[in-house]
């Protein structure tokens, strides 16, 4: 061992103290959140990006530098130790399209990107149903009612069956007596087990509601024999109406002009212009606007209700009724589609070419959304048709040939992907099974999994 001298120690000693007072400094800033950024030559606080991936084990760059995949199970990341700026996000998986997003990164907060869905890139369909001219699927998901042609050489008639989309199966429930005979509507009730069938024949609509005796396809019984069975419970009525109030227990006024119902409230327009409500516990109907709805004749009508939202559409106008005033307030022209999200919070509106969001509540989730908010999010070269929703954060649509799904979050851009190509097409999302259901040619086609 080596003997120290007095002043060797001395001279160490202070040596620390300069080490230890120089880097001190530095230590207590990087334990506080705080990097030294080479570029503004000082010390910044930094901030981190959370996000979460469907499906799982999608690897993330930021500025095109990998920083590893998501958790296995639920599909996360987090990422610290950002300086404040502008970043360049992507996440990408084989086999499936990417998703690319310029996300800024701010001191002591962490920028969250919670819904990011990757879709497969050219998904599989295979054919599920064959001859098929129309589909009107049930407010249950799980069924639907499929106008159906005979096979090439049959007889020259139609039939309407209900489709068990889970199991595949068929039930016939009328069979047409002319192949002349058109559908012009099919309205399903709410709870599934009825729909009001109305048929132009000979230049005459008939009205008709079918109730669906479930029973009667647990027996052995025959299509034909299932067809007769079903024919007898055809019940004529008059009117769209006339079922509402079967359906409601309400008696509708003579001069309704149009009406909504559901399982908790009848809605109706007069020809004054006075919308009135009546729900399961009233005993009779109240007002709801202070000043009359403009009318018009020979103007359709149609009435919706979201929440506590009533609106009106009058031609391509639609009308707002504002809870405090109660007064019709022009909320959105030219009106064409409008759907509800999965999770019941907004809603998504088409005028055509655009896609409008309007929220029902606040949104706290990235990018935050403030309650009654009306938010424009794109405009597109081509009509939009079908709108609906894949997801409480994807939309879906169709532009001429082409089904496209595109998020909601607008920071940066629209990550906006072509799924598929059909002629016509007309789809509906299973979410149950995860499916994508494409009505096109006469033929029902299904998608794979789109999702895990």
């Amino acid at each position: 061992m080596i003997a120290m001298t007095k002043r060797t120690r001395t001279m160490l000693f202070f040596l620390l103290g300069v080490i230890f007072f120089s880097f001190a400094p530095a230590i207590i800033l990087y334990s506080q959140g705080y990097r030294f950024s080479w570029s503004e030559k000082q010390f910044s606080k930094v901030g981190a990006f959370y996000l979460n991936i469907t499906p799982t084990r999608a690897e993330v760059l930021v500025n095109e530098k990998s920083i590893g995949k998501t958790a296995h199970v639920l599909g996360t990341t987090l990422t610290k130790d950002f300086p404040p700026g502008i970043y360049s996000v992507r996440v990408q998986k084989e086999g499936y399209h990417s998703w690319e997003k310029r996300l800024e990164i701010f001191p002591k907060q962490v920028t969250e990107a919670k819904n990011i869905t990757l879709l497969p890139v050219d998904p599989a369909f295979v054919v599920l149903k064959d001859n098929v001219r129309a589909i009107w699927f049930g407010p249950n998901k799980t069924e639907a009612l499929l106008q159906k042609f005979p096979p090439a050489g049959g007889k020259n008639t139609w039939t309407l069956v209900l489709w068990d989309i889970q199991r595949n199966i068929e039930y016939p429930l009328y069979e047409s007596s002319r192949a002349r005979d058109e559908i012009w509507n099919i309205e399903w009730a709410q709870d599934s087990n009825s729909f009001l069938l109305q048929i132009v024949s000979q230049e005459q609509q008939k009205n008709f509601v079918q109730t669906i005796d479930r029973t009667i396809f647990q027996s052995q019984r025959t299509a034909a024999e299932s067809l007769q069975v079903s024919a007898r419970l055809r019940v004529p009525v008059a009117s769209r109406l006339e079922y509402a109030r079967t359906q409601t227990g309400i008696m509708f006024p003579r001069d309704v002009i149009a009406f909504f119902t559901d399982n908790q409230q009848a809605l109706w327009l007069d020809q004054a212009g006075i919308l009135w409500q009546q729900t399961n516990n009233d005993t009779k109907p109240r007002r709801l606007n202070q000043e009359s709805l403009h009318m018009e004749a020979e103007t359709p009508y149609k009435i919706f209700a979201y929440r506590d939202d009533v609106l009106v559409q009058k031609n391509e106008i639609l009308y707002m009724l504002n809870p405090q005033t109660k007064i019709f307030e022009a909320f959105f022209s030219p009106f064409y589609e409008m759907v509800q999200s999965p999770d019941g919070r907004k809603l998504a509106l088409s005028s055509g070419k655009e896609i409008w969001l309007y929220f029902f509540q606040e949104e706290r989730e990235q990018p935050s959304r403030s309650k009654g908010e009306k938010l424009f999010l794109t405009r597109l070269s081509e009509d939009i048709e079908n709108l609906g929703w894949f997801n409480s954060h994807y939309l879906m649509f169709a532009q001429g040939e082409t089904i496209m799904v595109s998020e909601i979050d607008n920071r940066d851009h629209l990550n906006m992907v072509e799924l598929a190509k059909f002629s016509s097409p007309s789809f509906f999302w299973q979410a149950e099974s995860k499916t994508l259901l494409v009505h096109t040619g006469g033929q029902i086609l299904a998608s794979e999994k789109l999702l895990p």
